[in-house]
């Protein structure tokens, strides 16, 4: 599976028996922890809130071609995780780890029509602005949140392709 991102931070996606699962250190640096060993605290002090389904250890391959024991956790978990977390970014973090389940659940179709839902409300209002010589400075201050909007579903399309 083709590894997602977010802020900045790629998260390897681990298919395992169907499931969609993810490195803890990986987690741990999306949410915006400098300390890897923080999702490790975090599990060890909630850990009769996770469920099997949610986590587990198992044998990967690290950059090193090392193959070591790493704690991965179900989007599920990792969500949890995130309900945990104290940093700025655990927010924004559950609600991306909820769209990536949305998607999952309502399959690819569900991402690409709201994509370009969002592409096409930026393609008519950019074509409103160059047709309307006073619509320029409104598109100037409308335009962002429109791509913005754009650049979400673009994302979130990505989560699709793989699967």
């Amino acid at each position: 599976m083709q590894p997602m991102v977010f802020e900045g931070s790629e998260i390897e996606l681990i298919t395992r028996d169907g499931e969609v699962w993810a490195r803890g250190v990986q987690i741990a640096h999306a949410l915006g922890y400098r300390d890897e060993s923080a999702i490790s605290r975090i599990y060890a002090r909630n850990k009769d809130e996770f469920s099997d389904t949610m986590t587990c250890t198992v044998k990967l391959t690290d950059q090193n071609g090392q193959r070591k024991t790493t704690r991965i956790f179900s989007l599920r978990g990792a969500h949890l995780l995130a309900m945990f977390a104290r940093t700025k970014k655990a927010k924004a973090f559950r609600r991306w780890v909820l769209d990536i389940l949305d998607t999952i659940a309502k399959g690819g179709d569900y991402a690409k029509q709201q994509w370009e839902y969002a592409r096409q409300a930026l393609e008519d209002r950019r074509e409103q602005a160059s047709e309307e010589g006073r619509g320029l400075a409104a598109w100037r201050w409308g335009k962002q949140p429109l791509e913005a909007n754009e650049r979400y579903w673009r994302d979130r399309m990505q989560l699709t392709l793989p699967l």
